[in-house]
């Protein structure tokens, strides 16, 4: 690989070190406490990487994927996109770097809420203060009243997504069932795909806000996803399928 990596490592408790590797002329490695220290002596990076040490490690010990983590937020990458795909082979031949780092701390509680999955789910679709619960009810609306129409758009997409939202109360589920079959009365429900015994292909993560934008087209996800906004569990692909379904609502949606 004949690229300048620059890496930002931060530890558990928010404090960052900077690393740059040269692996495109003399192979040499330097650290510092800022991003300038670590780059003296070095060429320009071809590409930045911000990464924790947790994930950094986990990488490296084959734990985890660099494409996995890429697509769940956990890596962020400025620069050449290709040079990101090569990260993981890149962290496996230092891994003796990074088991230099210090042992991160157990993980943090989460920030969001969701519910527990032995609970089952009692909120309406609509949910007050989250404009993201009206996208859902216009899909409920577009599709639950026209048999042919909700049959075509359930064989074309052929998925179940669990769609999690950050608004004004914290993080609130709801299930877009769009596997063929689905009746009016099951296409969208309120809470997780466990308390509503279903196996979602593929969990989002985003802010309720990003979910309308998302759905209004002011947002795409492939934009989302490149900036951190959009989050995935599954399938990543199937989330592309999800926009075909938004475009149905874009108008109504475009008001809110």
């Amino acid at each position: 690989t004949k690229a300048v990596y620059a890496f930002e490592v931060t530890n558990a408790g928010g404090k960052k070190h900077y690393f740059v590797v040269d692996l495109k002329q003399v192979g040499k490695v330097t650290d510092g406490a800022t991003e300038a220290e670590a780059a003296q002596g070095q060429p320009k990076p071809d590409i930045s990487i911000a990464i924790s040490d947790e994930t950094f490690i986990k990488i490296s010990e084959g734990k985890t994927t660099a494409a996995g983590e890429f697509m769940s937020g956990k890596v962020k990458i400025k620069g050449n996109m290709m040079l990101g795909m090569k990260l993981e082979p890149i962290l496996k031949r230092f891994k003796s770097l990074a088991e230099t780092l210090p042992p991160p701390s157990p993980a943090a509680a989460a920030t969001t809420d969701i519910a527990s999955a032995s609970e089952a789910p009692t909120q309406e679709v609509v949910v007050k203060g989250y404009n993201g619960s009206l996208v859902l009810a216009q899909i409920l609306k577009a599709f639950g009243s026209d048999d042919a129409k909700r049959e075509a758009i359930l064989k074309k997409t052929n998925a179940v997504f669990q769609i999690d939202l950050n608004g004004p109360e914290g993080a609130k589920s709801w299930v877009l069932n769009l596997k063929p079959g689905a009746t009016a009365s099951d296409l969208v429900l309120p809470g997780t795909a466990a308390q509503n015994k279903k196996t979602a292909g593929a969990t989002l993560i985003l802010s309720d806000a990003d979910f309308v934008d998302l759905a209004s087209g002011k947002l795409t996800g492939q934009s989302a996803f490149m900036g951190g906004k959009l989050k995935s569990k599954g399938n990543i692909m199937l989330a592309l399928k999800l926009e075909s379904v938004l475009k149905a609502v874009k108008g109504p949606v475009a008001k809110l």
